[in-house]
């Protein structure tokens, strides 16, 4: 049977909490009972076009451009590597080039010798005379036809080193014509990355300002459905192999499990992926999604439910593509990172939890090694 989720709205988190929270926080929980949501608390209104609006135009924005960015740079670091193997191929075919002029040389100056030989003795029979008296015991037949044999074989070699030589010098002037190709493909691909990551810092910074303003409105940044499916078409995401996986990708770690400062009551709960806004955040394993929280220390927040009974959060969220009651797969994109609440920087707070609730976590850092992923 079909279920609805509704809304209810909770205090902001106890003294236990990490974070000394702004206000109340609203809460969107998923309840397998009921036929209608119920909406409580939290301001909504804004004046003119609606927060949540832009924020869905911005966030499907930055995944557009992000997605830009990163098939630029994919493409330019293929042509730089195709470039340095050219290059290099290029080098190698000088190289050798080189190798068969210098034999080439050697066996120029050999057979020059014995020209000059012949040339003393008067004829290549005077030659293989002289020849044959300084070589014992051989009849005069064989040292002729072992002069002659010579004498062809070198000029054989002589004229394959000399086509070798030149089929070499071709293959690395076509090995640079098409490095200098890959080189100015690079620059071109260069030019639209740092185009995309003008467009995406900006795009980046609007989301996070939107960010805040609709997680202090208590709406949770949930997007419309519509831009989670283009979303999908614009940026796919290919499934892991493997059921764990990182709530990120290209992240630094910053604060860890059970640091101490002030912005903590009571030591840091979770393990900071230092991000810029609008990564996407995605599911560290298969499960449901429990709840939606925005409005405290948090910011936009996402606890998700596993099989295994453990429960995982993300918070300081921009923007979430998936609601409560939805079943979400490793590796899933489900929300995008962000700013939102007490936060001194971009970043993805994630915790590993025994229940939905603060007070039960563990280092999630071991507890992805455990499962089978490094961070």
């Amino acid at each position: 049977m079909l279920c609805a989720f509704a809304l209810v709205v909770s205090a902001a988190v106890g003294i236990s909490a990490p974070y000394a929270p702004k206000a109340r926080a609203a809460v969107i929980r998923w309840h397998p009972v009921g036929d209608h949501p119920v909406v409580a608390g939290g301001p909504r209104v804004m004046s003119g076009r609606p927060p949540g609006r832009r924020l869905a135009d911005v966030s499907l924005e930055v995944i557009r451009l992000g997605e830009a960015s990163r098939r630029a740079s994919r493409s330019y670091e293929a042509r730089r590597r195709a470039e340095l193997a050219e290059r290099a191929e290029s080098g190698r075919l000088h190289r050798e080039r080189d190798r068969a002029r210098r034999l080439a040389a050697t066996l120029r100056r050999r057979a020059g010798a014995i020209a000059d030989a012949q040339y003393r003795t008067g004829s290549l029979v005077l030659y293989t005379l002289h020849e044959a008296a300084a070589e014992d015991h051989k009849p005069l037949v064989s040292v002729y036809e072992e002069t002659t044999r010579r004498e062809r074989a070198l000029a054989a070699r002589l004229g394959a080193l000399r086509r070798a030589g030149r089929e070499l010098a071709d293959g690395s002037a076509l090995a640079s014509a098409r490095a200098a190709a890959f080189a100015a493909d690079r620059e071109r691909l260069g030019q639209a990355r740092a185009r995309a990551d003008r467009g995406l810092d900006s795009a980046r910074d609007r989301l996070r300002r939107l960010a805040s303003q609709v997680s202090r409105s208590g709406s949770c940044g949930t997007l419309p459905s519509a831009v989670t499916t283009a979303a999908r078409a614009a940026a796919p995401v290919a499934a892991p192999s493997d059921p764990w996986t990182r709530p990120v990708e290209n992240y630094a770690l910053s604060s860890p499990f059970g640091g101490s400062g002030a912005h903590w009551a009571s030591g840091h709960t979770g393990q900071d992926f230092a991000v810029p806004v609008g990564t996407p955040v995605r599911a560290v394993g298969a499960g449901r999604i429990e709840s939606l929280t925005c409005g405290d220390g948090f910011g936009i927040s996402m606890v998700v439910r596993h099989r295994d009974g453990l429960y995982t959060q993300y918070a300081h969220l921009s923007a979430v593509l998936a609601g409560p009651g939805r079943r979400v797969a490793p590796g899933e994109r489900i929300a995008l990172s962000g700013d939102t609440g007490n936060s001194t920087g971009p970043h993805l707070h994630f915790e590993v939890r025994h229940t939905p609730s603060l007070g039960s976590g563990v280092d999630p850092v071991p507890w992805l090694r455990e499962h089978g992923v490094t961070v």
